[in-house]
């Protein structure tokens, strides 16, 4: 078996793919378990029963992939890597944490989209290993019964509050999706930069930036709580719209980066203005 990987580098002892993609395998496997546990949540606290059982069985899916995953890392001679984000998270970094059902429907539908799409254009690269192919190939045609029974309970929430929400919220998720996705594609053969651990520079910088902005609260926004955290809610400081346009722009100025209108709309706590500094700046650090 060829012992070099598809960018010409030597693989490491017995692994039969290259490391590069061993970071990716672990990536999808992280995914996957992200997936399930947030499926398994929702199935403990809903009260439809019916939705219950919908949830349980995706999760014990998404769980097996995410195991189906860890099996074929095994199989090529590797192990899982320990992975700092998901693709999920990055979603999260955008958006915030979903409140709604239906913001979880349509995460869900979108992301599983984006995993049959993504999954099929794997396939198609060159050299992939037949072990990884043949769970690409298994994956693919499982996630289509995820798409089908969320696209039944999209189309019955449409039918109860109306297609136009749905649509809006599709479309909501959908260009945080391409977004998503362009950013990790350019990566593609260097993925340990995106899913391996922080340079110290890196935690560094996280912490500056953070550090900097619960100053700029009290100096700006003149609100000095020594509660305050990252994960603070900007509503929770009484911040109205206006005080958010001249705390954003003091952010623009100190940082020196620019937020586009939609990116306002999306920042609702402090470490979602620091995710954004970090993207403007150039940086993978993900929160």
């Amino acid at each position: 078996m060829d012992r070099r990987s598809s960018n010409g580098k030597d693989r490491a002892g017995g692994l039969e793919i290259s490391e590069n993609d061993l970071w990716l395998l672990s990536y999808y496997r992280e995914s996957e378990l992200a997936g399930g546990l947030l499926m398994g949540r929702l199935a403990r606290e809903t009260d439809d029963d019916d939705l219950r059982v919908r949830l349980t069985e995706h999760c014990a899916e998404e769980v097996a992939h995410a195991w189906a995953w860890t099996e074929t890392i095994l199989k090529v001679g590797g192990r899982p890597k320990r992975v700092r984000e998901t693709y999920q998270s990055r979603y999260y970094a955008a958006l915030g944490d979903p409140s709604s059902m239906l913001e979880i429907l349509a995460l869900t539908q979108i992301f599983e989209r984006r995993v049959v799409r993504h999954f099929r254009a794997h396939l198609s690269w060159p050299d992939v290993h037949p072990e990884v192919a043949k769970t690409l190939q298994r994956l693919i045609d499982e996630e289509v019964g995820h798409i089908r029974w969320v696209k039944d309970r999209l189309d019955a929430y449409s039918a109860t509050h109306g297609q136009r929400v749905v649509d809006e919220m599709m479309a909501k998720f959908q260009g945080v999706d391409e977004e998503v996705y362009a950013e990790l594609s350019r990566f593609r053969n260097s993925f340990e930069s995106v899913a391996g651990p922080r340079h110290a520079e890196d935690e560094g910088a996280r912490c500056e930036i953070e550090e900097r902005l619960t100053q700029m609260v009290a100096e700006v926004l003149n609100r000095d709580d020594p509660q305050l955290r990252p994960g603070s809610q900007l509503a929770d400081l009484g911040v109205d719209s206006l005080d958010l346009v001249v705390f954003m722009m003091a952010v623009e100025e100190e940082f020196e980066v620019e937020f586009s209108r939609e990116d306002q709309k999306r920042v609702r706590t402090l470490a979602d203005v620091a995710a954004r500094i970090r993207e403007r700046q150039g940086r993978l650090v993900v929160v």
